[in-house]
């Protein structure tokens, strides 16, 4: 869509707020601000550029708001006592499209409905970050164990995100009498051990979270217990009785499935293990809509002009969703709202569409460039922030100006850095998605 001009991606470009037609009645455009840096027209005057933008049209799917810790916000409005919480949503998750549609008259629902996930990764080199990497249910499927810092399992690992979360915020003393958790509690880190087993099993999420420093692999028992701070006895009896527990087929917590169980002999078992904490990861209330994706006022009644879909909106999950159903409501509901609304084809003049140079009345195609040879000694010199190359199946990516705009942060962009990045790519993402990045493309590994 953006290359045939149908659609056009802005930068750089806040939406203040919605615009609404005379008679209040409809949403007709937005007013934005071009923030410093924004460089989507080449037009040398940026007063030029228009900051009302109108459409019939206008679809909110902005995300949730676990991000935003203010004074003032979302959450510290509707679930004070998790403020502190650290979240899986990125610094972008502050509920600004809330905020856009109450500003029009929208209404919300379920507001207090914040999902809890029991395991997102600290990392050692950052622990007191609050934006974690989730830790997938994954990794507990494959057989991963939670152990708590007296070296023992306290829960069925296989349990609810609730029930496992309720499981270990109960190691407060205030929160198992009172079932609220304080936010001047301090937060307490668990350990997510996996046999080589298991490990195997989730190679691909396992190897991606070793690459981000994550998840650390360990020979035998003894290694295990002093990287934990264990004591090894304390260690082995647990792992000696899970392994009972998954010969009888059932542990005194209920579970009854021990897939990657532990090797007999732990001083020749392989472990995997990481540092997780519960972490905010999904907010189940928002923006009131129908089932058409339509936004509803306070009443109940269709804004007219204005749709929303993903975690911006609320009721879809009811109190608390189940796991792999967000991006699941975000292909539903976007594909309905995408559906129902055309996109208008974008006129383009005779001088847009045929250049000046013609063969027989025909446009003449233009070659693609030649990609020069790029050798490994000259790949490992770009390095560095400012000048950042990596290698992806075979090809060579000049990823400076992308690495900030990496969801997940430019660090793990800067990690890969004058490698060949191919591995840590892969277990990640598909090759088809370099297709994005033909613009950054420079070069072939040799």
């Amino acid at each position: 869509y953006e290359s045939s001009g149908r659609v056009k991606i802005m930068t750089d470009t806040k939406v203040l707020n919605l615009l609404k037609s005379d008679n209040g009645r409809n949403v007709t455009g937005v007013h934005v601000e071009y923030l410093q840096g924004n460089d989507n027209d080449n037009d040398d005057d940026d007063d030029h550029r228009p900051t009302e933008l109108y459409a019939p049209n206008v679809i909110l799917a902005t995300g949730g708001f676990a991000a935003d810790r203010s004074e003032g916000s979302l959450l510290s409005k509707y679930r004070p006592e998790l403020i502190k919480m650290p979240a899986t949503a990125g610094p972008y998750s502050t509920g600004d499209g809330v905020a856009l549609a109450t500003d029009v008259g929208a209404g919300l629902i379920d507001m207090d409905k914040v999902q809890v996930h029991p395991t997102g990764w600290v990392d050692p080199k950052d622990p007191t970050n609050r934006n974690k990497v989730l830790a997938g249910e994954l990794m507990r499927g494959v057989g991963g164990i939670l152990i708590n810092k007296s070296g023992k399992r306290f829960c069925n690992e296989l349990g609810t995100r609730a029930y496992v979360t309720d499981r270990m915020l109960q190691h407060d003393p205030q929160y198992a009498s009172e079932k609220v958790w304080n936010k001047e509690s301090d937060l307490q880190t668990f350990y997510l051990v996996l046999s080589s087993n298991a490990a195997l099993n989730g190679k691909k999420h396992i190897d991606h979270y070793m690459h981000k420093g994550l998840v650390t692999r360990l020979e035998g028992i003894d290694a295990l217990a002093g990287w934990m701070g264990q004591d090894v006895d304390t260690l082995k009896n647990t792992l000696v009785q899970y392994h009972a527990d998954a010969i009888k087929g059932q542990d005194e917590w209920g579970k009854t499935s021990f897939q990657g169980d532990f090797d007999e002999d732990l001083d020749q078992e392989v472990f995997f293990v990481g540092i997780v904490t519960p972490v905010l990861h999904y907010c189940m209330g928002g923006i009131t809509i129908d089932k058409d994706g339509n936004v509803l006022d306070e009443n109940g009644l269709p804004i007219g002009g204005l749709h929303a879909a993903g975690e911006v909106t609320g009721g879809v999950h009811g109190d608390n969703r189940l796991g792999g159903n967000s991006l699941l409501e975000c292909t539903v509901y976007g594909t309905i709202v995408g559906k129902k609304i055309p996109i208008q084809s974008k006129s383009i003049s005779a001088t847009q569409i045929v250049p000046p140079s013609l063969s027989n009345g025909l446009p003449i195609e233009e070659e693609p460039p030649q990609l020069r040879d790029i050798p490994m000694d000259e790949l490992t010199k770009h390095n560095s922030e400012s000048d950042c190359w990596v290698a992806i199946h075979g090809k060579v990516y000049d990823l400076t100006d992308f690495a900030e705009s990496h969801p997940p942060g430019a660090e793990s962009i800067y990690r890969l850095g004058g490698t060949d990045g191919t591995e840590a790519f892969q277990s990640i993402h598909n090759e088809g998605m370099l297709e994005d990045f033909e613009d950054d493309l420079i070069g072939v590994l040799v």
